[in-house]
C-alpha cells in the first residue's frame, strides 16, 4: 500500500516564510540571552567580583587625584596671596559670573523643589490607603 501524505505541500515562498519566522523565533531567544549577558549593570557587578582589589585601588588613587586637583596646595596658595595680577583676574571672573552663579542656582532650586515635590506626592499616593473614618468609642458603661 502507498503511504499517504497527510502534510500540504507548501509553495518554495510559503516554505522562505516558514523558515524566515523558525528563524526570527530562534534569533530572539539569542538575542534575549545576549542582552542579558551584555548588560551593564550585570557586567558590573561580575567585574566586581573578578577583580575587587582593582577597583578598591583605582577608587581609592582616583579620590586622591580628585582630592588634590579641588584642594589648591598651601604653596599656590601663599604665592598667589601675594601676586597682584591674579588677584585682577580672579575678581573679573568673579564679576562676570556672579550673575551666571545667580541664575544656575535658582534654576537648581527651582528644578530641586518641583523634583521633591512629585517625588513626595508619587510616593505617599503609592503608600496611602484607603481613608476610614476614625470611630470614638461608646461610652456606653
Amino acid at each position: 500500500m502507498a503511504k499517504l501524505n497527510t502534510a500540504p505541500k507548501l509553495t518554495p515562498k510559503q516554505q522562505a516564510l516558514k523558515d524566515l519566522e523558525q528563524a526570527r523565533a530562534l534569533l530572539g531567544v539569542h538575542v534575549h540571552l545576549a542582552s542579558e549577558a551584555w548588560n551593564p549593570r550585570e557586567l558590573m557587578r561580575q567585574s566586581l567580583q573578578k577583580h575587587l582589589w582593582a577597583w578598591v585601588s583605582a577608587a581609592g588613587v582616583g579620590g586622591l587625584l580628585l582630592w588634590r586637583i579641588l584642594t589648591p596646595s598651601l604653596q599656590s596658595k601663599i604665592g598667589r596671596d601675594f601676586s597682584g595680577a591674579s588677584a585682577k583676574k580672579s575678581g573679573l571672573i568673579a564679576l562676570l559670573m556672579t550673575p551666571m552663579l545667580d541664575i544656575a542656582r535658582q534654576a537648581a532650586l527651582k528644578f530641586g523643589t518641583t523634583f521633591i515635590q512629585s517625588y513626595l506626592q508619587n510616593h505617599l499616593s503609592q503608600h496611602e490607603g484607603p481613608h476610614t473614618p476614625v470611630r470614638e468609642p461608646n461610652s456606653h458603661v
